[in-house]
C-alpha cells in the first residue's frame, strides 16, 4: 500500500487544491503501479502554518 505523505503550507490548502492534490497524487502512484493499487494508496495531508518552517534560516512568515 502507497502511503504519500505531504507536507506544505496551510494557506494553501483550500478544498478544492485538497481535493485535486489527492486526486493527482494517487493517479500518479496509479500510473506507476498499474490500476490495482488505486483502492490501497493513502495520501495525508499535513498543513503547517508558515511560521512554524525555517527556510534558508529564516521564519517561513517573514
Amino acid at each position: 500500500m502507497p502511503l504519500i505523505e505531504v507536507k506544505l503550507y496551510e494557506k494553501r490548502l483550500t478544498p478544492e487544491t485538497r481535493k485535486q492534490l489527492i486526486e493527482r497524487l494517487t493517479d500518479a502512484a496509479e500510473s506507476v503501479f498499474g490500476p490495482g493499487v488505486r483502492q490501497h494508496t493513502w495520501v495525508v495531508l499535513h498543513p503547517v502554518p508558515a511560521e512554524s518552517w525555517g527556510i534558508a534560516g529564516e521564519p517561513g512568515d517573514s
